[in-house]
C-alpha cells in the first residue's frame, strides 16, 4: 500500500511541476488559452510592431518566372527556380533560388541575386527564406544581405541586412531596411 502511495505521490509532483513550467496551459479557460495564444507585445523589452509597406525600400509588383529544374527528388525535393522583378523606379531584381521542401506546408530557401538600376549601377545580395501556404499562396518571409557596391545610387545599401517578404503571385513584393 504505501508503494503505491509513492508511485502516485511521484506521478502527481512531476504533473504538478510540468504544469507549473509551461504557463499553466492546462487549464481550462478559453480566457487563458486566448492569452496563451497571443504574440508577445516585446522581446527584450522593445515593443515590436508589424512591417509598414510605406517603410519598405523596395516594392516590385511585376514578376517574370524564367525557369525552374528539380535538382533532387524525395525525400526533400529541391528546385532551382529563376525569377526577374520590376521594382519601383524601374529597378530590377534578377533571381535565383534553391528551394527545399522539407513537408508540403514549408520551404527552405536560399537565393542570391543582382539589383539593377536603369542607367547600369548594380549590387548583389545572397538571401535565406522560410516559406509557407497562405490563403492559396506561397508566402516567404526571410533575412537579405547585401555585398558592396562602387555604384552611387545604390550605396546607402553598402553591407546593409534587410527583411524580405515574398508573395507567389500577383502580390507586391517587399523588402525592408534593419537599422
Amino acid at each position: 500500500m504505501l508503494k503505491r502511495v509513492d508511485d502516485l505521490s511521484l506521478c502527481l509532483s512531476i504533473f504538478l511541476v510540468i504544469a507549473s513550467t509551461t504557463g499553466g496551459l492546462f487549464l481550462t479557460s478559453s480566457y487563458t488559452f486566448a492569452q496563451a495564444q497571443s504574440p508577445p507585445q516585446s522581446i527584450n523589452g522593445r515593443i515590436t510592431v508589424p512591417l509598414d509597406a510605406a517603410d519598405s525600400i523596395y516594392d516590385a509588383s511585376t514578376t517574370t518566372f524564367l525557369g525552374s529544374k528539380n535538382i533532387s527528388l524525395p525525400p526533400y525535393r529541391m528546385t532551382e527556380t529563376h525569377f526577374s522583378d520590376q521594382g519601383v523606379g524601374n529597378v530590377t531584381n534578377n533571381q535565383t533560388y534553391k528551394d527545399t521542401y522539407l513537408s508540403d506546408k514549408l520551404v527552405r530557401s536560399t537565393g542570391n541575386g543582382t539589383f539593377k538600376t536603369p542607367d547600369g549601377q548594380s549590387i548583389a545580395w545572397i538571401s535565406s527564406s522560410v516559406g509557407r501556404p497562405v490563403d492559396g499562396r506561397w508566402v516567404y518571409y526571410g533575412i537579405i544581405l547585401f555585398n558592396n557596391t562602387q555604384s552611387k545610387s545604390l550605396s546607402f545599401l553598402n553591407n546593409s541586412v534587410g527583411l524580405s517578404r515574398d508573395v507567389l503571385g500577383n502580390e507586391t513584393d517587399r523588402i525592408w531596411l534593419l537599422k
